[in-house]
């Protein structure tokens, strides 16, 4: 009996040891194509590195990652890991939607689709801002992962913070479809409305951070259920989104 315990207590030793060593790898049959002090880029296509794409993505990413970092008061234990893909339709089909970029949570991974080469500069624009703005989905959901939840504040701080929003302020001057609280608070306006959604949510944060403060935005992400947004802000939600609207008609003026 004895020897058989012993054997038992081998095996089950073994096991956990088989069972770490063979543990879920979310890089695994990618290829190491760029590291730097905070990243480290991999590609299912092992030759990835040999168009410009990734070091421009890399060069945008060390660029913004202390703003926003300290914007946020974060600090990160380990690099960033960010997964490339340089053809659509194979990204899309691995993620299952239609979409560019996306933070996965549950794996705290960056993955983004981007030609090889960013040939032009609106191309390279697009492509570097996106890496950049779910960067800052992986940051705020870091911090607090129900974030997420609230599609208007997860959105509009991405937006805001990657500096897609002041670009598209310098394009746009008025504001005739602003969405309404109902809408905002459908669960499917973000994938109607496409990238007005994105914009509007980006302008209520504009909105926040003018009026009340980074601070208080800061507290909103470790605080986002409805109740505590309007506790640290000493208003309601509705209210806050007639301000906002009245804040758009002076941005337009």
């Amino acid at each position: 009996m004895r020897g058989s315990a012993i054997t038992a207590g081998i095996l089950f030793l073994l096991l956990i040891f088989v069972t770490a060593c063979t543990g879920h790898d979310p890089n695994r049959g990618l290829s190491l194509i760029k590291e730097t002090d905070h990243s480290r880029f991999f590609s299912p296509e092992e030759h990835a590195g040999d168009g410009d794409a990734i070091s421009k993505l890399a060069e945008a990413f060390e660029a913004n990652y202390s703003r926003i970092t300290n914007f946020f008061q974060y600090e990160s234990a380990d690099k960033m890991s960010i997964h490339v893909y340089t053809n659509k339709a194979d990204f899309q089909k691995m993620i299952g939607r239609d979409t560019e970029g996306t933070y996965v949570a549950s794996e705290n991974i960056i993955k983004v689709y981007t030609p090889a080469n960013l040939t032009s500069p609106e191309a390279e624009a697009l492509f570097t801002d996106q890496v950049v703005h779910e960067f800052v989905h992986a940051v705020i959901q870091s911090i607090n992962p129900d974030v997420g939840r609230v599609k208007w504040l997860d959105e509009g701080i991405a937006y805001y913070a990657s500096g897609q929003l002041e670009k598209e302020l310098q394009m746009k001057t008025v504001f005739y479809d602003q969405p309404t609280f109902e809408q905002f608070s459908s669960p499917n306006y973000f994938e109607n409305a496409g990238g007005r959604a994105y914009f509007y949510s980006g302008t209520i944060i504009q909105y926040i951070i003018d009026q009340y403060g980074i601070d208080a935005l800061n507290e909103m992400i470790r605080n986002p259920e409805q109740k505590q947004l309007e506790r640290v802000l000493n208003t309601t939600i509705n209210q806050l989104f007639i301000d906002w609207t009245v804040y758009l008609l002076k941005v337009e003026q």
